[in-house]
């Protein structure tokens, strides 16, 4: 059989076996449409409901009730204090006179001799002389101290604390009236009342007034105290020319430093500086003290947490800390644990930021430009400091603006006690008028500024005189 007789075969059979497939589906299908029950056949019905979705219940809030009968509330009443204007009237008291000779008057008031003075008025303290009382206005018992000013204290008069055995005071011959009109308080009242430093200088360590018109016209005075600490060691000369610190204790490196400071200030203005001596960290007396001084040369710092505690403390309430390094070495041992004592004293808040030129601590009282040069720049001895390391800058901590702590590299300690002492030998002796001038810039910055304990005494003073 050939290929295409086998092909016509199979086309043959296909045919066939299709037409008989589909035959006999025709005929399963008529078989089962002739053979169906129509009882069986039942009809569904579908019922499609929707539902609304329900949300959840509203939180009741109960309604606050409601009067029946309302209420007004009071207004407030506008006080207006009235201040009448009286007048101050003194008339003299004649004293009682015992029959005698008319030469017998009394003697004639003068500031110099042996005569009765009429005595002096002032806040903080009464005083009459000899013989004032013989004039008709002095204050019987002579002298009389009335304690601290605006304060409780003394004996015998204002502000005399009970017990103090005396029933008598000021007897005037007429009523003493008040001629002073109208309120007011705060600092015009200060100036109203004549209130200067003089009348605190019994009460805080440190006062001071700056003259808006000339910021070289400074009057006050300051109580200085020198930081006494513990150090590994006594000093001893590392050179010739540095025989000052010789077996001197590291805080006390340069005895004649503070002191020469204090009396340039005193030389040259109205700022009366008084050196009160020594402190230590724990004292408590320390809360008080505006401007604090500290310095050292090579031996290191030794403290106690609870002294980096107080000390810490002191800064963050007001005060001040000038730190002189006066080996102008900051990598050496002084620099090193004084600036981890400030670290202790302040935690996260000592960050040591360098001054800018611009700062307002350069032109507080003389100009300049920048940190004057010292021992750092003038004397470089590499006995004394193997690297020679100039700064041209100070550094400072501040805490929410204000400067609490300035530490200089500079060694301006050497340069206010030693420099005018110094042997040619050694160099000298130098000039250090500038580097005096930049240290009283940084007493009257520290005294001025915003926040330091002088300005809280100063806002404290003008609240006592509002009331």
């Amino acid at each position: 059989m050939t290929l295409a007789q086998k092909l016509a075969s199979f086309r043959r059979f296909g045919v066939i076996g299709i037409a008989g497939s589909g035959l006999f589906h025709i005929l399963i299908g008529t078989a089962v449409l002739l053979n169906r029950d129509p009882s069986t056949e039942k009809l569904v019905e579908v019922e499609i409901r929707t539902y609304d979705i329900v949300k959840p219940p509203v939180k009741f809030e109960a309604q606050p009730p409601r009067f029946v009968k309302s209420f007004d509330l009071a207004k407030q009443v506008d006080y207006v204090p009235q201040t009448n204007v009286r007048q101050i009237v003194f008339s003299r008291a004649d004293a009682p006179v015992a029959a005698g000779p008319a030469t017998n008057a009394p003697p004639t008031p003068s500031s110099g001799g042996k005569g009765g003075g009429e005595g002096s008025v002032f806040f903080g303290a009464l005083t009459a002389s000899a013989g004032a009382s013989d004039l008709g206005w002095g204050i019987p018992g002579g002298a009389t101290s009335y304690g601290r000013s605006f304060g409780v204290g003394g004996s015998g008069g204002l502000g005399a604390g009970p017990g103090d055995g005396k029933d008598w005071g000021p007897q005037f011959a007429s009523d003493v009236e008040n001629t002073r009109g109208g309120g007011g308080g705060g600092l015009t009242a200060m100036r109203e009342n004549l209130l200067s430093s003089e009348n605190f200088e019994d009460r805080f360590d440190g006062f001071i007034e700056v003259n808006p018109r000339n910021k070289k016209d400074i009057r006050g005075f300051l109580n200085v105290y020198q930081l006494e600490y513990k150090s590994s060691r006594l000093e001893k000369s590392p050179a010739t020319g540095w025989d000052i610190v010789d077996n001197q204790p590291s805080w006390n490196c340069v005895p004649l430093a503070l002191q020469s400071l204090a009396q340039y200030a005193n030389d040259s203005t109205k700022l009366r500086v008084s050196i009160r001596g020594t402190i230590r960290i724990d004292s408590k007396e320390l809360t008080t003290i505006p401007f604090l001084f500290m310095m050292g040369f090579q031996a290191s710092v030794k403290y106690t947490k609870e002294e980096a505690r107080n000390l810490g403390n002191y800064l963050r309430n007001g005060g001040f800390i000038f730190i002189d390094d006066g080996n102008a070495y900051q990598p050496g041992a002084f620099n090193i644990t004084v600036r981890q004592m400030l670290k202790d004293a302040l935690g996260y808040e000592a960050i040591f930021e360098r001054v800018p030129n611009t700062h307002p601590m350069y032109s507080a009282w003389e100009t300049f430009n920048g940190p004057p040069s010292g021992d750092d720049f003038v004397r470089y001895d590499r006995r004394v400091r193997e690297i020679k390391e100039i700064y041209p800058y100070v550094e400072a901590i501040f805490i929410n603006g204000r400067m609490v702590a300035l530490i200089s590299n500079k060694g301006y300690s050497f340069a206010w006690g030693s420099w005018k002492y110094l042997p040619s030998a050694a160099g000298g002796p130098y000039d250090n008028t500038r580097q005096l001038q930049f240290g009283l810039n940084v007493v009257v910055y520290a005294l001025t500024q915003r926040g330091g304990i002088v300005d809280q005494n100063r806002t404290r003073i003008a609240a006592e005189q509002k009331r």
